[in-house]
């Protein structure tokens, strides 16, 4: 079974342009690694993409742009480290019924 990363509804045209080749998350045995094909969706929909993970990494967030360890944050202020920087490279969109 393929696993599936959730993303916030904002984040969908940048990773489909191409912008946002990247997600950072609490580092976790349930991440995939790299070469491993992983869903894209928002929340329970269905995927918005498919894609491929091409490099994962531990991060220190200070190594991070201002804003990027702003964003990163902001979204798990309550979990503590380690991260893991997903970098991926989208394969194809799934058609939607």
């Amino acid at each position: 079974m393929m696993k599936n990363l959730w993303f916030k509804q904002c984040y969908v045209a940048p990773i489909l342009s191409g912008e946002k080749p990247d997600t950072i998350r609490r580092d976790s045995d349930r991440l995939p690694a790299a070469g491993e094909s992983v869903s894209f969706s928002v929340g329970p929909r269905p995927p918005f993409a498919v894609a491929e993970i091409v490099k994962r990494e531990l991060i220190d967030l200070s190594a991070l742009t201002e804003a990027r360890r702003r964003e990163v944050l902001g979204i798990y202020a309550d979990e503590p480290g380690p991260f893991a920087r997903l970098t991926f490279q989208v394969l194809y969109t799934p058609r939607q019924s």
